[in-house]
């Protein structure tokens, strides 16, 4: 009979999730995001994809942006995940994490609510599951 090894949950920084690169793509200008591959390296596509399927945890570190960023983290991974192959993140996107941020703060507005919805074609953004 074997017996299975516990290993504890990774934090934020153990997967990667630096709030440094987290601040760098929500500041990127509205020119960058129309074409997300012309504005981040080979390196940051084919490495940062994995972001995309993180579970929610990691994605506290997000609550030390601010408003303005976090609004900012939105747009690019909602752009991301069309634009940017093997940045899929389906039912577990960062952006419906990140949306969660802003409500708690009174800060998703139905602008940006509906930019989601019209820069994305993932059903569960922006809000996630219905269950």
């Amino acid at each position: 009979m074997t017996i299975g090894v516990w290993e504890p949950a990774k934090g934020a920084a153990e997967q990667g999730l630096s709030l440094d690169d987290l601040k760098a793509y929500a500041v990127l200008t509205d020119g960058a995001l129309e074409n997300l591959a012309a504005s981040l390296t080979a390196a940051q596509i084919s490495d940062d994809g994995r972001l995309m399927r993180l579970d929610e945890a990691p994605w506290q570190v997000a609550t030390a942006l601010s408003d303005e960023e976090l609004i900012g983290l939105v747009r690019f991974f909602t752009l991301a995940e069309m634009q940017l192959p093997g940045w899929d993140g389906g039912k577990q996107s960062p952006v419906i994490y990140l949306v969660r941020i802003l409500k708690q703060r009174g800060a998703f507005t139905p602008v940006l609510r509906q930019w989601v919805k019209t820069n994305t074609d993932n059903r569960y953004l922006p809000n996630g599951a219905l269950l």
